[in-house]
């Protein structure tokens, strides 16, 4: 599903300056094909990196935990309503490239990490 929306401002948390070599493992977007994070950013979040959740309308997502992903932006008021993750708000991440939804950007006053569905993802 394409996110067609206008961002208010960019608050990622990563450096444009990041860069992944070419022996890490990527994950591209399953759209468009860009870069969205790499497999050293993989992270266990509540003792393991994917979990499998339904939002309120009843849609299923597996998702996977990562600390960075620089292929991804991230709009919205952050969210505490049907977290995931308790004591962490939500926003919604997209590809940079093409705005497809890709997941969801979580924060806490202590933490945050970006919990990407897998299957928008392809992993070389």
């Amino acid at each position: 599903m394409e996110i067609l929306c206008k961002l208010a401002e960019d608050r990622d948390i990563q450096s444009e300056q990041d860069t992944y070599t070419d022996d890490e493992k990527n994950y591209l977007c399953r759209f468009c094909n860009s870069m969205i994070t790499s497999a050293d950013q993989r992270i266990s979040v509540n003792d393991s990196h994917s979990h499998i959740f339904a939002n309120p309308h009843g849609f299923v997502f597996e998702i996977g935990c990562f600390r960075r992903a620089k292929g991804c932006f991230y709009f919205g008021q952050p969210s505490n309503e049907f977290s995931w993750f308790t004591g962490y708000s939500w926003q919604i991440a997209g590809c940079r490239s093409c705005k497809n939804h890709l997941g969801w950007y979580f924060s806490s006053k202590s933490d945050l990490f970006f919990g990407l569905i897998l299957d928008r993802l392809v992993f070389l």
